[in-house]
């Protein structure tokens, strides 16, 4: 048991991401939900984490009837300092929802949502030099979870389109920040496809998963927070009663 501990202490501290104090985009961890049945509830609160970033994740879906499923999730790296320009670094939110379908499999379940998200990226530079984004991105994403009485896995594969708009950006930026906002922009609206992974332990009705998405295109030229870890712990219930 204390072998697994330090194992996922290892893999949330190690230094995944980009190598400066800023970053222009990161992934929320993928919402892989296990809907089998009308009123099922699925219900995560995560810690995110990536070289620079350390976000409060929240997934949510539920069934409202059968095969057909509503999803929702957030991402916040809120750094109060920051947007008041004290400290360099970044300020981010991401938001999304979607709406998808679901079968039940013999020990899992597989689903296909889409939908759209939002948020805002506030990069400081010090010295009044800001970057400034309004952020928007749509996505399908299939995926399949697996489960066993103890034990609990998933994949899904992240399609996003995403477009930055509404910049504001301080041009006495320095290199090579400068030169990643003007990729950045020529580049807008760009396709991201993103892999994420989650695996854990049953505690029925709580699941504790690790979490991984990554992004598979090089981001280096745009300064990309490219994966994120999280450390993840789930509520799964069905709030409907039975008949009869």
């Amino acid at each position: 048991m204390k072998k697994n501990l330090l194992l996922f202490a290892l893999v949330l501290s190690f230094p995944f991401g980009t190598l400066s104090q800023t970053y222009n985009y990161s992934p929320n961890l993928t919402n892989i939900p296990y809907l089998t049945q009308s009123g099922d509830v699925h219900l995560g609160l995560g810690w995110g984490r990536g070289l620079v970033m350390q976000s409060l994740e929240i997934q949510a879906a539920y069934s409202p009837m059968r095969h057909l499923a509503i999803m929702a999730n957030y991402l916040g790296d809120r750094q109060k300092n920051v947007r008041k320009q004290i400290d360099t670094g970044t300020d981010y939110y991401l938001w999304e929802a979607g709406v998808g379908v679901y079968e039940k499999l013999p020990k899992g379940s597989a689903s296909v949502f889409a939908g759209y998200g939002g948020g805002e990226l506030y990069n400081n530079f010090e010295f009044e030099r800001v970057a400034e984004f309004n952020l928007q991105r749509w996505f399908i994403q299939p995926g399949i979870n697996y489960r066993s009485n103890f034990f609990q896995a998933g994949i899904a594969l992240r399609l996003s389109h995403l477009t930055f708009k509404d910049a504001n950006i301080s041009y006495s930026i320095e290199e090579p920040y400068l030169q990643y906002i003007k990729n950045i922009e020529q580049k807008s609206p760009m396709f991201l496809p993103e892999l994420g992974l989650q695996i854990g332990m049953r505690l029925k009705p709580v699941t504790i998963s690790l979490n991984i998405v990554s992004i598979f295109p090089d981001t280096e030229n745009w300064n990309f927070s490219r994966l994120n870890t999280g450390l993840c712990i789930a509520l799964d219930l069905n709030v409907k009663k039975p008949k009869g």
